[in-house]
């Protein structure tokens, strides 16, 4: 197998240049160059190679574009908040992460400012790159946000152990779409033969999307479901704007899961379990669970959870704006120099070896190069235990991830693979609202209710251990309380404006 130095190269000037860890630069030359503050997410322990990995990334950014960095560790699910307090007390901070959330409360407190002036000068490979998913970071007809380079569309469905498919001789035809009543039946064989503690598959009750998002097709264009979806299953062409929890796809739903309930597939204690799919699927007391379903996804979990799953698709590829909810790079109010930290961004894109630097460490550190073609690269940490890897960055967020290497033991076309299939997904299937976003100001009261009444619930009925007959009509009840016809009427005005502004 071929090896590749490229980054080794890269990173030799480092090895003649870097400072000390904690230290400052100590050539004087280096006093004019801007230092720009970036949150970096961190599940907590940042590894004795962090500083390492920094300095490394500086040495690239000096000579390149005339500029340093400082990190400033974040948990990812706080990343907001920190630096709304940032923000808050004046102090610089240049580049932060907004991590799951829509961009409406931080665009209308201030917190962020627009970047399309600024990616129009310095970021012209972000531009190139990140062309489609750049509409998902739009507020009020402008950009605020940077996102990671990743497959546009995506698709959904159901893992299930391989072993217990064929212990069961159950084949999945992996070109058809299953259902839920297909699923009915492939349940009811596994459950018969495993007894009364084995269970179906496991509700993520860390998100309100039914199964997961593998349902039915939808688009959250206000960022939620407490702002009202686009029910693209009904068409690509729909622009009406619906309470999804009350549509018939929702009620029907919502009877199912009770009835899998009634039936033992679902585990009693779903809906407050604080284990994550992951750990509870290790137990073997699952059959699987509801999953992103693309090509790779069922060896890819395979690959990382040891156990062999087959994939039941559900839902073919689509694209959905989704009100921005994801995860992106904005410039704070605070920032010191605003083209210079979009610069460093772009920086990222232009540069996949300093995306790589910043995703997977230094090679021979973190991770070795096992091969190298035109098919992509691969790599292998060099400790699977990646705790105790001097670096590493658990979160998928620099640059472009359709062009950093491949972990081993996946497959080194991976990314060749999502990208055919993400160019091949028709137009016919993409949302038609890509590039609205709904200003949240006039009913953010409102919102806030809404999202607690639908906490209150979702996570209960998603899990079966509500009966419908009886909450559906208390749910709803407390939604229009809680002021959700308002919301919807207000997404929709501004939605229906929108397309009228941007016919073609």
């Amino acid at each position: 197998m071929k090896k590749v130095v490229t980054l080794a190269l890269v990173l030799a000037l480092f090895a003649l240049t870097a400072c000390s860890k904690n230290s400052e630069p100590t050539n004087d030359a280096n006093s004019d160059i801007p230092t720009i503050v970036w949150q970096y997410p961190t599940p907590g322990n940042l590894g004795s190679g962090f500083q390492e990995v920094e300095d490394a990334l500086n040495t690239m950014l000096e000579r390149d574009v005339g500029a340093r960095v400082k990190f400033e560790p974040v948990a990812l699910n706080e990343s907001t908040k920190k630096a709304s307090l940032a923000v808050a007390t004046g102090e610089q901070l240049d580049i932060m992460l907004t991590a799951f959330t829509s961009l409406g409360p931080s665009v209308e407190s201030g917190m962020i400012i627009p970047l399309d002036d600024l990616l129009d000068q310095y970021g012209k490979d972000i531009k190139e790159q990140a062309e489609v998913l750049l509409k998902g970071t739009t507020y009020d007809s402008k950009t605020y946000g940077v996102p990671p380079v990743y497959p546009n569309g995506y698709a959904y469905g159901y893992l299930a152990r391989t072993d217990l498919l064929k212990k069961y001789d159950i084949t999945i035809d992996p070109n058809k779409k299953y259902t839920l009543e297909d699923l009915d039946q492939i349940f009811a064989k596994v459950k018969a033969g495993e007894g009364k503690d084995f269970y179906m598959t496991i509700p993520w009750n860390t998100t309100q999307d039914p199964l997961n998002s593998s349902y039915i097709e939808y688009d959250k264009i206000g960022g939620s479901l407490a702002t009202g979806v686009l029910m693209l299953n009904r068409g690509f062409d729909e622009t009406t704007v619906t309470n999804l929890f009350a549509s018939d796809e929702y009620a029907s739903y919502a009877k199912k899961m009770y009835d899998w309930a009634q039936k033992g597939y679902i585990s009693s204690d779903a809906a407050i379990t604080k284990q994550s799919p992951d750990s509870l699927l290790t137990t073997k007391k699952y059959l699987g669970m509801f999953y992103w379903n693309n090509r790779l996804s069922a060896s890819e979990y395979s690959a990382s959870s040891g156990i062999e799953f087959t994939g039941i698709p559900m839902i073919d590829l689509y694209v959905a704006n989704n009100g921005g909810q994801g995860i992106m790079w904005n410039i704070a109010k605070t920032s010191k120099d605003p083209a210079k930290a979009i610069e460093v961004l772009n920086y990222i894109y232009k540069n996949k070896e300093a995306a790589w630097l910043l995703q997977y460490g230094i090679e021979g550190k973190s991770y070795k190069v096992l091969e190298q073609s035109d098919k992509g690269t691969l790599i292998e940490y060099l400790n699977k235990d990646t705790s105790k890897l001097p670096y590493y960055q658990g979160y998928g967020i620099y640059g472009n991830k359709l062009e950093w290497p491949v972990v081993f033991p996946e497959q080194i076309d991976k990314y060749q693979i999502l990208k055919e299939d993400d160019a091949n997904i028709p137009k016919s299937r993409y949302s038609p609202a890509l590039g609205y976003s709904f200003i949240q100001a006039n009913v953010s009261s409102e919102i806030a209710a809404v999202s607690t009444v639908i906490e209150q619930y979702a996570p209960a009925l998603n899990s079966g251990a509500l009966n419908p007959s009886k909450a559906m009509p208390e749910f709803l009840n407390a939604l229009k309380a809680a002021g959700m016809d308002k919301i919807i009427n207000e997404n929709q005005t501004q939605l229906d404006k929108w397309l009228q502004d941007n016919k073609k």
